[in-house]
């Protein structure tokens, strides 16, 4: 069990071993509609004021909320009896809720002094690398006013293409962008599990791992814990996080007293080291988006080259699927469907289309203007497996 430490859920001897130390002062907070609810379909105006409560008793911290809870917020006023189901019933009462949900939030922020602001992101947000950094300057911004951003995925114009789909990797995300030093998983449970405490009398709670592998292996093997707290997402998300050298907390957000620890960086749950060796920012950038829209399928040759450090010139490409702009972040991938690489791309997907397969003259002669023949450069392209779990 290399250097994690666990120990009883209600007490009992702990095995002491080395402790994270506190981490930074930026803290991305992920708060998800189960305990914003407390577990009934409402959102619970206590449950949100702890939160503000111990934000403001770290007033050196800077603190990002990543809050889900607007369909919970909207759906009664659909004349609905329960959250719905369906994708446009979800969606119009996120958009009722999501204004109900800041208000609730702004108040509670109020009530010590504190202002709140809204930021609703979409993965293409996340994935344009304009959109990325405007949306970073703007929220380090707020960061350096004071402010304390609120963070939701925009459901009501959310569709498949454009969907995080869950919001710990959107949390992780959202760390990244702001160049947080700490990711905390607030969930009720007190963080990850060796088993699933209400059929298994030994299990134990992990204090620390050095990665999230560590705990699948440790803890996944049985099946009930999978579900327990949705930390299949959770462990996901620790892991883009980690590739970025940001470690994740996954903790109780129900004890006022652990939520202080958790702002204050100190150690509390379940703390989950960072990578060794973190990716710069761009490639971690490029490694972690989600839903790209565009890919590059290359030969066998082009494998090799790209693996090497290579230019991806037109000669190894035999097709291009998906619709994508100049300056976008495509995937490049073998005939088989592997993803070898993904990188910026430096030609839209027609005029690729149009010189794949080509040598540079031709290239040239085929799009009848100076373009120059690489479509992916190594430098901006980052590669499958140069670190654990990249270019997924």
């Amino acid at each position: 069990m290399n250097n994690h430490t666990i120990r009883a859920i209600g007490g009992g001897a702990a095995v002491a071993n080395e402790e994270p130390a506190p981490v930074g002062r930026r803290v991305v907070l992920k708060l998800g509609s189960r305990l914003l609810t407390g577990g009934t379909t409402q959102l619970d105006p206590q449950r949100l004021s702890s939160v503000a409560r111990a934000i403001a008793s770290a007033p050196e911290q800077q603190v990002v909320i990543v809050s889900s809870g607007a369909v919970a917020a909207g759906f009664r006023a659909l004349g609905l009896s329960a959250p719905p189901t369906q994708l446009d019933e979800r969606q119009a009462a996120a958009a009722v809720g999501q204004g109900r949900l800041m208000k609730m939030w702004a108040d509670a922020f109020a009530e010590v002094g504190l202002v709140v602001a809204q930021v609703l992101l979409t993965n293409d947000c996340l994935t344009d690398r304009k959109r990325y950094n405007a949306a970073r300057g703007a929220m380090k911004a707020l960061l350096r006013a004071g402010i304390v951003p609120i963070v939701n995925e925009n459901d009501t114009v959310s569709v498949e293409e454009i969907v995080v789909g869950d919001n710990d990797n959107l949390a992780a995300m959202t760390a990244a962008l702001v160049d947080a030093d700490l990711l905390a998983l607030l969930t009720d449970v007190p963080g990850v599990l060796t088993g699933d405490p209400e059929h298994d009398p030994t299990a134990r709670l992990v204090e620390r791992a050095s990665g999230p592998a560590e705990l699948r292996e440790l803890c996944f093997a049985k099946k009930a814990v999978e579900s327990k707290g949705g930390m299949v997402t959770k462990l996901e998300a620790a892991e883009r996080a980690g590739r970025y050298g940001i470690p994740t907390v996954i903790a109780d957000g129900t004890d006022l007293e652990a939520l202080k620890e958790v702002v204050a960086g100190r150690p509390a749950g379940t703390f989950i080291a960072a990578d060794t060796q973190p990716l710069p920012a761009r490639e971690h950038w490029m490694a972690t988006q989600k839903g790209l829209k565009g890919y590059l399928v290359i030969d066998d040759g082009a494998v090799r080259a790209i693996r090497s450090k290579a230019s991806l010139l037109p000669r190894g490409i035999v097709g291009v699927r998906g619709r994508f702009r100049r300056g976008d972040l495509v995937s490049v991938v073998d005939a088989g469907g592997t993803e070898h690489a993904r990188g910026i791309v430096r030609f839209d997907d027609r005029e690729v289309d149009r010189i794949r397969g080509l040598h540079t003259a031709e290239v040239r002669a085929a799009l009848g203007v100076e373009h120059g023949h690489v479509v992916m450069r190594p430098d901006r392209m980052v590669l499958a497996g140069e670190r654990e779990g990249t270019a997924r």
